[in-house]
């Protein structure tokens, strides 16, 4: 487990921070994959976006915008952009891996089986 210190924190040591993923989706019937680059969001756009989501407004494109980033960390997409350009199954595919989808499933996993030791 890593150890973090609030002063890098609070300096925002945790934002904007880039990962390398691998991003799989189906196409025409075939297994495709995308390398992308992933910018951690600061918690303000996050959770902004997140109660959009929850109130049943659409923001997966604005979200998938804001977090793919090229080389030197811009943003590659405009979010009209992500609506025209992707294909459901690849925007589900880079959606999970920005939302950090199994980050969260394994921290409700780690919940649930705490509770039951």
């Amino acid at each position: 487990m890593a150890k973090l210190n609030l002063a890098d924190i609070k300096s925002g040591s945790l934002v904007s921070q880039v990962r390398d993923e691998t991003a799989t989706f189906l196409h025409n019937g075939e297994e495709c994959s995308v390398d992308i680059r992933i910018k951690q969001l600061p918690f303000i756009e996050t959770e902004s976006l997140f109660l959009r989501w929850g109130n049943k407004e659409n923001v997966v494109s604005e979200w998938i915008s804001k977090a793919l980033v090229d080389d030197k960390g811009k943003t590659m997409f405009t979010q009209a952009q992500v609506e025209n350009n992707f294909v459901q199954t690849l925007a589900s595919a880079i959606f999970d891996m920005v939302w950090n989808a199994d980050n969260i499933k394994k921290s409700m996993e780690l919940a649930k089986s705490k509770k039951g030791s």
